[in-house]
């Protein structure tokens, strides 16, 4: 077990445990459905005495959106936390080991809010709550540029940062595990069309095996992982962290926080002032199509578990249609 408390770290083992291996990425999407989950939290502390310690008692919980991880923002005795309890159906393809090392790392650097208490085993997680941004009247400037900018520096300090992240985010070994996960999936056939040609080598270095270097990453950028405070942007949830191409980082949140032009210009050049080097304009572009086709396969992989249809079906083709415009704009 991990616990961090009052600026420790413990490890039941006395040492840090490594794991190297291949995150399965799931995108992460809001969801206003209430989770009547609050016994839930009882077991955990009752199972888990040290959130006694860090905590104390708990009297209130309110659900956060996400969908790998329930997520509750706790009202204790000693404060206000973010409490992260997970999905079971999501357990098999997180490495809550590799997790707890990279955030330990991530928050060292000063990006990742730093945890209060973190049993990796059991993929419990406490932070405490960090007050976000007031009201856009509050900005001297547009928000979105704020965001775009904040978001910019934050990416370009843990790329630039030196460090060694525990596991392997390899966009291209990701999208073939989805496709070969679907192949029997009848009903999710249809709606893969198209995206087989984001399987082949596409983009320049591809014939060669020419790859870039790869850098410390955190893997789902997305804007439910992104807490702007007053004076920073912190980022959350490193479940699907890794070491990868940092394109990854970059394309996908220019695609999930859905940025202008304008926005994504601002977003590279906060990259580039920390130091850390822009990928090549089409570079980003293939990363992009790959990006929207792992949540497209990823959305489909719920459908072919009878997930909700209504939620998963049209997410699908938003990011499929969006991944195959993308490679007809570079062709």
């Amino acid at each position: 077990m991990m616990i961090w408390g009052d600026g420790t770290f413990v490890m039941a083992s006395g040492q840090l445990l490594c794991f190297a291996r291949l995150f399965l990425l799931v995108p992460q999407l809001s969801s206003d459905a209430p989770d009547t989950i609050l016994p839930d939290i009882l077991e955990a502390f009752q199972r888990h005495q040290d959130l006694y310690r860090v905590c104390g008692a708990p009297l209130a919980a309110r659900p956060q959106p996400g969908l790998t991880n329930r997520v509750f923002r706790l009202e204790a005795d000693k404060g206000t936390f973010f409490l992260r309890l997970p999905r079971l159906e999501a357990a098999g393809n997180i490495d809550r080991k590799a997790e707890a090392r990279n955030l330990m790392l991530a928050a060292a650097i000063g990006v990742a809010v730093p945890p209060v208490f973190c049993d990796a085993e059991a993929g419990i997680l406490v932070t405490r709550a960090v007050e976000v941004s007031g009201s856009p009247a509050d900005l001297s400037e547009q928000p979105s540029y704020s965001l775009a900018r904040a978001l910019g520096e934050a990416l370009g300090q843990l790329h630039g940062s030196g460090v060694t992240f525990e596991g392997l985010l390899d966009p291209d070994s990701v999208l073939q595990a989805q496709w070969q996960g679907l192949q029997d999936a009848v009903r999710c056939r249809e709606e893969m069309t198209g995206l087989e040609i984001v399987l082949r080598p596409i983009g320049a270095g591809a014939a060669s095996g020419a790859g870039p270097a790869l850098v410390p990453s955190h893997g789902d950028p997305s804007p439910g992982n992104c807490l702007m405070s007053s004076d920073q942007l912190w980022l959350i949830d490193w479940e699907f962290s890794g070491m990868s191409d940092p394109a990854w980082d970059l394309a996908y949140a220019v695609l999930e926080h859905e940025m202008s032009a304008d926005e994504e210009q601002v977003f590279l050049q906060a990259y580039a002032a920390t130091g850390a080097a822009v990928p090549e304009a089409d570079r980003l572009g293939v990363m992009k199509a790959k990006c929207d086709a792992v949540s497209a396969l990823w959305a489909l992989e719920q459908l072919a578990a009878e997930r909700d249809e209504d939620v998963f079906l049209p997410f699908a083709r938003q990011r499929r249609g969006r991944a195959l415009r993308q490679l007809a704009r570079l062709s």
